[in-house]
């Protein structure tokens, strides 16, 4: 592709996304200048200007990047400084809004964009009386060759008529299925009209009830099979429809990163693989924006300048690599860079300086590079430093049921994976229950169903915990997950679970039932009715006619990383009541952990008896009637674990509950106890005395004869 032919493609692509951003943009101002307070709508506007910068920048339009730029700088400083946005500032916006609506229309009919009214805009955001002129200004159609020509009058096919060939497929398979249905009831109403018939004896009128209910049959079973082939038919011709080269999608990036590293005095090549990899163009498209983001952090962020590679031994002229790639049913897009790699101790300080924890894991330190508002820099550029790019890749990936990480070696680069279904139009799931609402929950994020004793389950700092099968997961239910209007129902004597795993985080779901794993044609949320959460990101009609939700596992997991350790009713302590004179063994080395969880039990009502390391504790076990240990782990002579172990391989004591207190908080320790046989894990460091009660509680109620 010529210069001015992808020059011509980069403008199309940046004029359809004008109209989208400048409609969005509108009608968030009317309900900011509604509520002028609204956080929601004023960060919509600022991703707004945020995502209009870049996209100028690409499209080679300073004047609409320096304006964006300027508007954003305002909006930065209402956001940051949790002020409501003033009639001035507002009355601003939708100047801006119609300067950018002006700009549209003109690059549309193939002429500059008008310098005016952008340039009055600047003069009102910033105070200065002329902008600089255009550097990179449009090229007039009559000096464009043949071929740039058609790519600037390339129009967007509309999805609107390929969605209804979809739908129209997905809900001629559910006749299908409900015409297979009737068969099944004819075949049925045969069999019991044949076993109801007199045998050896005439019967004419039974003779021809049988040969018309033969001939239904088969015309229902032909039927749904034609009716499947026509489904089958639509199904594969909307998904071709739907199907464009990643390549599309990648081919205006080494131009984008070219200018980036121009202004920024750097050296970078692009490597683009997996082009011919083709995908549901709404998934491109809905990349598009992302990726960009992801080029320019590579740049602006990653890439080193060339004397600093010089000095690290590197060539001086770094590299963005992009990759496509198919997983199943998913593609998954990497870029990466090799600079100078994440700096964790940055980031650590980034998050403290926002008042935020630093989590221990370095994995989820680096994670955090996806917040909202996270940035490590203290100035903002045009480029970067808002705080805003890498949030809006996650949100695009979750909103399309897709899931965003990272991996980073200090000096080597790092590398950005984000993985999204091959379609959207159509999804595998799991098909679960959740009172009489049926949901449909993406089988790409599902690790396991499993069933489980509600009696059996771990507890770790008062938490619910699976402890089967390797490393603890914490449990909850999916109504408590997806709040009002769902309810939880009564606890069962087993729970139905679905193991579920995104972006690092792992949930195992109570359900109410269920019901089997399928391919499903996904249909807008206007069909959701009441249910429909923040979690829903479509439904799908069944073939009983019933609607299906269908869920975003990212967005659930993280509902509940939000909400800290989320509780829900028959998870929780079973019994509010402390038992009377249950006698308590507390074994820990140090007097004053002892005496700290010596005085919270014995305040609550129990009998309290005391060891300062794992031996003691076992002769009191010998010698007395426990009801409970409450153990630490690093003890001399005996440990925790070794007591633990200890108390399990006595049949007399094997059914003694044991909760271990320690300041060892790591994942490996935890499942050492647990598979120890400990029934709860309590770190020291988020120790409080109704977490300690409530586990005690809990596991007492478990045991009503040591009471």
């Amino acid at each position: 592709m010529t210069d001015d032919a992808l020059a011509a493609r980069l403008l199309a692509i940046f004029i359809d996304e004008l109209d989208e951003q400048v409609q969005q943009l509108n009608e968030d101002l009317l309900a900011l200048e509604r509520t002028p307070g609204d956080e929601e709508h004023l960060r919509a506007v600022f991703r707004v200007m945020h995502t209009l910068k870049g996209a100028a920048r690409a499209a080679g339009l300073p004047l609409v990047e320096e304006v964006c730029h300027a508007l954003e700088h305002e909006l930065s400083r209402v956001r940051d400084g949790g002020e409501a946005l003033g009639g001035a500032q507002i009355a601003l916006l939708f100047e801006a809004a119609d300067a950018l609506g002006a700009t549209r229309d003109e690059l549309r009919l193939g002429r500059a964009a008008p310098e005016a009214p952008l340039s009055a805009v600047l003069h009102h955001a910033s105070g200065r009386g002329s902008a600089a002129p255009l550097v990179r200004p449009v090229v007039p159609a009559a000096d464009r060759t043949e071929e740039a020509v058609q790519a600037a009058s390339h129009v967007r096919v509309s999805l609107h008529q390929v969605d209804a060939i979809a739908g129209a497929a997905g809900e001629i398979a559910g006749l299908a299925s409900v015409l297979s249905d009737r068969a099944a009831e004819l075949a049925a109403l045969r069999s019991r009209h044949r076993a109801e018939r007199p045998r050896g004896t005439a019967d004419e009128g039974g003779a021809e009830l049988d040969r018309e209910l033969t001939r239904l049959l088969r015309r229902a079973g032909e039927d749904a099979r034609a009716l499947a082939s026509v489904s089958a038919r639509l199904g594969t011709s909307a998904r071709h429809l739907r199907q464009r080269p990643f390549s599309e999608l990648t081919e205006t990036l080494p131009r984008v990163a070219r200018d980036i590293a121009r202004d920024v005095g750097k050296q970078v090549r692009v490597v683009v693989t997996g082009g011919d990899i083709e995908a549901d163009r709404v998934v491109l498209e809905a990349l598009r924006e992302p990726l960009l983001h992801l080029v320019r952090n590579a740049v602006d962020h990653g890439i080193e300048s060339p004397a600093a590679r010089s000095a690290a031994g590197k060539p001086a002229e770094g590299e963005v690599r992009i990759e496509g790639a198919l997983r199943g049913d998913r593609l998954r897009v990497t870029v990466a860079d090799d600079g100078a790699g994440l700096d964790i101790g940055a980031i650590g300080r980034g998050l403290e300086r926002r008042g935020r924890a630093v989590p221990s894991d370095a994995q989820a330190v680096l994670r955090t590079i996806f917040d909202e508002g996270f940035t490590t820099r203290d100035t903002a550029t045009t480029l970067s430093g808002r705080g805003v790019g890498l949030g809006i890749v996650r949100a695009a990936a979750e909103r399309m049921g897709g899931t965003v990480d990272v991996t980073s070696q200090r000096g080597l680069g790092t590398a950005i994976i984000v993985d999204v279904p091959l379609s959207i139009a159509t999804m595998r799931v799991v098909l679960v229950q959740v009172g009489d609402v049926i949901l449909g929950v993406p089988s790409a994020f599902v690790v396991r169903v499993a069933r489980a004793d509600p009696r059996k389950l771990g507890r770790i700092d008062g938490r619910a915990m699976l402890v089967a099968g390797g490393t603890p997961t914490p449990v909850t239910t999916l109504a408590a997950l997806l709040g009002p209007p769902f309810a939880e129902s009564p606890s069962p004597a087993m729970l139905q679970l679905v193991v579920l795993e995104s972006g690092g985080r792992r949930m195992a779901v109570v359900v109410d039932d269920l019901h089997d794993e399928r391919e499903l044609v996904l249909r807008p949320l206007e069909y959701a009715g009441r249910a429909a959460t923040n979690a829903t990101v479509g439904t799908a009609l069944l073939s009983s006619g019933e609607v299906a939700l269908v869920l975003s596992v990212p967005a659930l997991l993280a509902h509940d990383a939000s909400d800290g350790a989320l509780t829900s009713g028959f998870l929780a302590a079973d019994d509010d009541a402390p038992r009377a004179l249950a006698r308590i063994l507390v074994v820990d080395d140090s007097i004053t952990s002892r005496t700290l969880e010596q005085s919270v039990l014995a305040a609550a009502g129990y009998d309290v008896v005391t060891a300062v390391d794992g031996a003691e504790g076992w002769r009191t076990i010998e010698r007395q009637e426990i009801a409970l240990v409450v153990s630490d782990i690093e003890m001399p002579h005996l440990d925790g674990i070794g007591l633990c172990e200890r108390i399990r391989a006595n049949p007399r004591t094997a059914a003694l509950p044991v909760i271990l207190v320690t300041s060892l908080d790591e994942p490996a320790q935890r499942e050492r106890g647990l598979e120890a046989g400990a029934d709860a894990y309590i770190t020291k460091s988020s120790f409080d005395q109704d977490t300690l009660l409530d586990t005690v509680r809990m596991l007492i109620g478990r045991n009503p004869e040591t009471a």
